[in-house]
């Protein structure tokens, strides 16, 4: 475990195992302890890197700074200093689209890819999200970290309650430096519309509950030239909520890079 500097920002990073190198990248407002489950799995064969965005976890929160474009630049910098590329590249829902960002402008970089519930930089068809930017503001941090715990997207993890209380430890920590962010308007790249032109081998995984994010994935399959399409029988958290069969999945994805 290090905290390094990446960007100007102190980021904190865990890297175990040796092999070739899995980047992992969590979602928004989480950290990388989300990925518990795989880097425990993955580290007895593989080099795992997971760290906490900036904004999150034991990272720095800088007042500003959390473009989609931002993120991929940090995310090219620990793989430049931190380990030895070409990586495999795992996202989790916003991490995903930070992945996306950084395969379509580095893609000899990048191994494979494999997206959980993911998110895409250009999508915006989202169906009565909140205004945590607003609540945030008018309602204070813990207002906005309760939203976001609670709104749907979380909700089928209430089902285990270890996993449901770390979650909640988890966006409890939470800076919200991103809903606070005084310059939030960013000009991000459409990655949505460039999918048919990420060569990169795909791994999309979704759980079937996931109605907020399952049209992403769909998009993706409709788009992606080299990809596997996995459905699991739960919510937003998969590799989360059923990490053995998430762990499976992925490890036989791998086998085939090999």
């Amino acid at each position: 475990m290090i905290t390094q500097e990446i960007n100007g920002v102190d980021t904190f990073i865990k890297i175990d195992g040796t092999g070739e190198p899995i980047v992992f990248v969590h979602g928004l407002g989480i950290d990388h302890t989300i990925w518990d489950d795989q880097t425990d799995y993955f580290s007895r064969s593989y080099e795992t890197v997971c760290y906490d965005l900036r904004g999150h976890g034991k990272s720095d929160a800088p007042q500003t700074g959390y473009s989609y474009r931002q993120y991929s630049d940090d995310l090219g910098a620990i793989i430049d200093e931190c380990v030895k590329s070409p990586v495999h590249l795992v996202g989790l829902s916003m991490g995903g689209a930070v992945a996306f960002h950084y395969a379509i402008e580095n893609p000899r970089n990048v191994r494979s890819l494999t997206f959980v519930g993911t998110h895409i930089c250009g999508y915006t068809s989202f169906d009565n999200w909140p205004n945590l930017y607003k609540i945030a503001k008018n309602e204070g941090l813990d207002a906005a970290r309760d939203t976001w715990l609670y709104f749907r997207i979380f909700g089928s993890a209430k089902s285990d309650a270890l996993r449901w209380d770390k979650l909640g430890r988890m966006v409890n920590q939470f800076s919200c430096a991103p809903w606070t962010d005084p310059n939030p308007k960013y000009d991000d790249d459409d990655n949505f519309s460039q999918a048919d032109s990420l060569s990169v081998p795909s791994l999309l995984i979704c759980g079937t509950g996931d109605r907020d994010f399952l049209p992403i994935t769909e998009h993706l399959a409709s788009k992606l030239p080299d990809y596997r399409l996995e459905l699991f029988n739960c919510g937003h958290l998969v590799s989360y909520e059923l990490p053995e069969e998430f762990n499976e999945a992925l490890a036989a994805f791998l086998r085939e890079m090999s």
